[in-house]
C-alpha cells in the first residue's frame, strides 16, 4: 500500500524549519497548475514516470485519486480534484519554479514555457528581475 494523501498534506505552509518547493505542470508548453509543494512529496512529482487512475479504489472520494508511480513503485496515492488529477494523468511535463527564469511570476494559466524560460502572459515582467533574489 502506498502513502495515502490530499491536497491539503502536499499543500506548502510557511515554516521555517521546512522549506517548500513551488512546482508548476505543463502541458504543450502551456502553464496549467502551479502550486507550493511540501518538499518531502515535491520529488515524487518531478520523479514521476506513470500516473494511474485508482478512484474506483476510494469510492467515497468525490474528485479523482491518482497513484504517481517511479520505476514501478508507487510513489503516493493523491487525492485531488478532478481538474487536477485529469492534468496528472494528462503525462504533463513537471517544473520547479525556481530553476527557471521568470518562473516567480508564474499564475497559471497565464505562462508559458520556452524550453528556457517562463512568458508571463498577463503582464509585463521584461522590466522585473528574472531571478528570485535568494540573499534577501
Amino acid at each position: 500500500m502506498s502513502l495515502v494523501l490530499n491536497d491539503v498534506d502536499i499543500e506548502y505552509v510557511y515554516t521555517p524549519d521546512a522549506p517548500g518547493v513551488a512546482l508548476v505542470w505543463l502541458i504543450d508548453g502551456d502553464c496549467v497548475y502551479d502550486a507550493p509543494i511540501m518538499s518531502q512529496y515535491a520529488d515524487a512529482f518531478l520523479q514521476a514516470d506513470e500516473v494511474l487512475d485508482v478512484s474506483s479504489d476510494y469510492p467515497d472520494h468525490e474528485g479523482l485519486v491518482v497513484r504517481i508511480m517511479n520505476s514501478g513503485e508507487a510513489a503516493m496515492d493523491l487525492m485531488t480534484t478532478e481538474y487536477f488529477g485529469s492534468v496528472l494523468l494528462s503525462e504533463p511535463q513537471v517544473l520547479r519554479l525556481d530553476q527557471y527564469p521568470y518562473g516567480r511570476y508564474v499564475v497559471s494559466p497565464n505562462a508559458k514555457f520556452d524550453g528556457e524560460k517562463f512568458i508571463i502572459t498577463d503582464r509585463d515582467v521584461s522590466l522585473l528581475p528574472a531571478w528570485m533574489n535568494v540573499e534577501s
